[in-house]
């Protein structure tokens, strides 16, 4: 067998390797502790065969992408035989294993496809979960308004988020409707940040969201107490913040925060005043719309498009 020949790195020679990723959740997270070093590095392969995905188109109707790698492929990659190829995967699966990989079979000697899931916090024991925020109702045909009533007298102008608190709003006075989100620990710590920090968050939250646009098409107090739960939000230092009964990491809720523009506000501002659950902590109910925006609000409008087009036919 020849000999390899090994070099001392100069300078800047590391820079010529393509690397494989492997998070680094996978090695300090307790959660994946259990988890063998084969399979992260089975998960890191993996990852690296998404960019293929993206390439190639290979997306869902969710927009979900997936890959396919198969059995005969990790044997090659990792050296390894089929038993402890097929022992890996289960370690990955969302079926037998951690959770981070799904495999959707397609039958007909076709490979499955995988979703490459990525890891987001932990969820609540069962029977602590908060309860999932009631989605708009398109049943409304003078839509923007809201439908909520507490008194015969209509009252003007959309419904206030209240502060300092956001304590208990306005809501639909039946039992049917009633949505309970007064037990919701919110996990924000915003701790001492440097008035530096709070600047710059703020800052950027207003430059992200239109804030003056926002403000001159909503002359109420909430477009101010949404841009300052989100600069909450970001200034929190807590390793985890719990939204809608999970513990997700702070990381990676401030990314998502950080992504919200002015389409994701009008939505929730939509959502809030399309509302008909008697929301008892309307800071949950806003920290949840919020992290789902990005998510939830292009769904959301197109369904609304095909309601008011199929009421104009």
């Amino acid at each position: 067998m020849p000999q390899a020949i090994f070099a001392y790195h100069l300078g800047m020679d590391a820079e010529q390797y393509a690397f494989f990723r492997i998070p680094k959740l996978l090695i300090t997270e307790p959660y994946f502790r259990r988890l063998s070093t084969d399979a992260k590095l089975l998960y890191g392969l993996m990852l690296d065969r998404m960019s293929l995905s993206m390439r190639n188109g290979w997306m869902d109707d969710d927009g979900h992408v997936y890959i396919y790698f198969t059995l005969e492929e990790a044997c090659e990659q990792l050296c390894c035989k089929t038993d402890k190829a097929v022992k890996l995967f289960a370690e990955l699966d969302s079926a037998k294993g951690v959770g981070l990989i799904k495999r959707v079979k397609q039958g007909l000697g076709r490979p499955a496809k995988i979703y490459v899931l990525r890891f987001m916090g932990m969820e609540d024991e069962p029977g602590e979960d908060t309860p999932e925020p009631e989605p708009p109702s398109y049943r409304n045909p003078d839509f923007g308004k809201t439908e909520v009533k507490s008194s015969e007298k209509p009252k003007s102008g959309p419904r206030k988020i209240r502060s300092q608190d956001l304590g208990k709003t306005e809501g639909n006075k039946t039992d049917k409707n009633n949505t309970e989100l007064s037990n919701t620990d919110l996990s924000i710590h915003p701790g001492a940040q440097p008035e530096e920090v709070i600047e710059g968050y703020r800052k950027e939250i207003r430059e992200n969201i239109e804030y003056d646009h926002l403000r001159r098409q909503h002359p109420y107090d909430d477009i101010d107490e949404i841009a300052d739960l989100m600069l909450e939000v970001l200034c929190t230092q807590g390793s985890f913040m719990r939204i809608g009964g999970k513990q997700l990491y702070t990381a990676l809720v401030k990314e998502r925060f950080l992504k919200l523009d002015s389409s994701h506000i009008e939505y929730v501002l939509d959502c809030l005043r399309e509302s008909t659950a008697d929301i008892r902590n309307i800071k949950a109910y806003l920290l949840e719309m919020l992290f789902n925006a990005p998510a939830t609000c292009g769904s959301y409008y197109r369904a609304k498009v095909n309601h008011d087009f199929h009421d104009s036919g």
